[in-house]
């Protein structure tokens, strides 16, 4: 599906124009005006931005939010999904590198579809934005934020598929009879660095009078800047970049890691940017579905089944004894609708722990796949650990092994060189960080993109994932490019489709 045709004008004018709301977005049901007509006021601009962040919405309340997650050490597909039908077999396929990851898959083009829809609203936001007669200050943050999240699923897009088609203007005729070509992943990390740069320039901070929850903060600009710095490997980049960060006064780690993911604590003194839901139709998340995270009837009580994607055994086995983020993370005890304690030990993957942390609140969401809870994009333990690994890549273990233990003490945990006996060396360290990245950040979507950044994705799912070892190779580093952009973009030949398609 061509690229360019994406330009499917999402605008929420009628939510974005209401004030007030002290969860998430303004998000109501979409209605349709011209670019010209929408953007010529600051109203409409806000509303035209708001549509941007619809996109990603839409992309993370889909099944498409196990992107990042499964094929990797961390989570893994119930035996039960591929028994579903096509289409569920498509996404086990994104799990088990089995030959239905193919340019066809539903995952593979689901995805980048989701991703060119808000590209494409985030260019005409630049565009007509940029043309209007407003305030210059209140014009600079509109585009940084539609420049944050241009940025955004341009760094989906070029981790997952390399170089891909880079459409950055809008309403252009040629392109929709002639098509892209498509880009260099440089060319593709140089417009995302260049965004992310604008944004984090212009934007405001978190906090600031006038910032609503949900949309993009200079502290989320420069967190999403420092990770393309280091996925680029540009370390002393990210290590500058991050640094700010760690000891501004407008975020903290929350005191309890259990607090991050209870729903009355959303938008968070930790969370610098999360996707906004809520009960309102087509608002909600399917996640707590998707991992098995729903709540039952009976009062006070969770029950779990199987489900889509539960945790490896690698990932759950993985904690320290006394690490106060596994009872956090994972439901191993289970109710049935009565609230009587089942035993599915019997029942294969029914019975294996699942992840808690997108459980519902009783009352709040409508059910576990109507649910109202918002999912984390970065926050700053992420930010932290990043820095971690920037520093340590530069050899400086000491700044590093501080930077990790900060993490280690909130989850209630002694300092590493004191539970490991010594200073780790910096191969040591960079293992620890990656699993210290796990434990804190699972099932938060990063998973897969750290493995890959780290060149270890191949050996760790060998190791690690039983349902994907026999199958992943080299191509499995990318996934290829979908099928039908070939059908439909003339600037497209069978040479552009990734090695091993």
């Amino acid at each position: 599906m061509q690229t360019h045709r994406y330009i499917l004008f999402f605008i929420l004018l009628a939510g974005a124009l209401i004030p007030g709301c002290s969860k998430q977005l303004d998000i109501k049901p979409e209605v349709f005006v011209s670019p010209e007509e929408l953007y010529k006021d600051e109203a409409g601009i806000t509303a035209g931005i708001t549509g941007i962040y619809r996109q990603l919405l839409v992309l993370k309340r889909s099944d498409y939010a196990v992107v990042g997650m499964v094929g990797t050490d961390e989570a893994k597909m119930t035996i039960f999904v591929p028994t579903w039908g096509p289409y569920w077999q498509g996404f086990a396929a994104v799990n088990s590198y089995s030959p239905l990851l193919t340019a066809q898959n539903d995952v593979v083009q689901g995805f980048w579809i989701n991703c060119y829809k808000g590209i494409n609203n985030a260019n005409i936001a630049i565009k007509y934005t940029q043309q209007a007669s407003v305030n210059e200050d209140f014009k600079m943050r509109a585009l940084g934020e539609a420049k944050f999240m241009r940025a955004l699923f341009y760094f989906y897009l070029v981790q997952l598929y390399d170089g891909v088609p880079m459409p950055t203007d809008a309403d252009n005729p040629d392109a929709v009879r002639d098509g892209y070509p498509r880009s260099t992943a440089e060319a593709v990390y140089q417009l995302v660095i260049a965004d992310l740069q604008y944004a984090a320039e212009h934007l405001n901070s978190k906090g600031d009078n006038g910032i609503d929850p949900g949309h993009a903060t200079k502290e989320a600009a420069t967190a999403l800047l420092g990770k393309v710095y280091l996925t680029r490997k540009a370390y002393d980049l990210a290590k500058s970049t991050l640094e700010p960060l760690l000891s501004s006064s407008k975020t903290s780690l929350m005191p309890a890691y259990a607090d991050l993911f209870v729903e009355k604590n959303e938008n968070n003194i930790e969370s610098l940017f999360e996707v906004q839901f809520s009960n309102e139709p087509d608002n909600t998340s399917n996640m707590a579905n998707n991992t098995g995270a729903w709540q039952i009837n009976s009062p006070g009580l969770s029950g779990a089944g199987g489900h889509v994607i539960i945790p490896t055994d690698y990932f759950f086995n993985s904690f320290e004894d006394s690490d106060l983020r596994k009872d956090a993370t994972f439901r191993t005890v289970f109710y049935d609708a009565n609230g009587n304690l089942v035993d599915y030990s019997w029942w294969a993957d029914v019975g294996k722990p699942h992840v808690k942390k997108f459980d519902i609140t009783k009352g709040v969401s409508v059910s576990g796949s109507l649910s109202s809870r918002n999912m984390y994009y970065l926050r700053l333990a992420d930010v932290i650990l990043m820095y971690a690994e920037a520093a340590n890549e530069l050899n400086d273990v000491t700044t590093a092994l501080a930077n990790l233990n900060k993490i280690r003490q909130r989850a209630g945990l002694g300092k590493w060189e004191d539970v490991r006996g010594g200073i780790p060396s910096q191969d040591e360290l960079r293992t620890e960080i990656m699993m210290e990245r796990m434990r804190e950040l699972g099932f938060e979507g990063w998973r897969w993109f750290d493995l890959k950044r780290t060149g270890t994705l191949l050996n760790t799912v060998k190791a690690n994932n039983p349902d994907a070892a026999p199958n992943i190779q080299s191509r499995h580093l990318l996934y290829p490019i979908p099928a039908k952009e070939f059908e439909n973009n003339p600037k497209l030949t069978p040479k552009d489709q990734n090695e091993g398609y």
